[in-house]
């Protein structure tokens, strides 16, 4: 399995590029270090969980970012580090629009409310 470290370089490499310098270096390197641990421990579980499937999770693979759990620790990761500005990070971060990004959390609720 790959290293944590390489872990990092993909995630923090995939969103400087799609961000460049529209958040502060700090969120960027502290939201990728939070992504990155989430991931690491997900892959390491699921290879030992799924034996068949360890060539899968031997190597990250950016399109997991696509995935809600994600957008939840984006979101979660500025509302307490930019607090009431919060959303003006993730709307960058998510490539979303405010009226995207009120739907999103609204559907979140929701579903964590059922």
């Amino acid at each position: 399995m790959d290293t944590r470290q390489n872990f990092f370089k993909k995630i923090y490499s995939y969103y400087q590029e799609r961000i460049g310098e529209q958040i502060p270096f700090e969120f960027l390197n502290e939201l990728s270090e939070e992504i990155t641990d989430h991931y690491f421990k997900q892959y390491s579980r699921f290879s030992l969980q799924y034996p068949k499937s360890i060539k899968r999770y031997s190597t990250f693979r950016i399109d997991d970012l696509g995935h809600p759990d994600v957008y939840d620790i984006i979101i979660r990761y500025f509302k307490k580090k930019a607090k009431n500005n919060y959303s003006n990070y993730v709307t960058i971060v998510l490539d979303m629009s405010l009226e995207e990004l009120n739907e999103y959390e609204y559907q979140r609720e929701q579903y964590y409310n059922k």
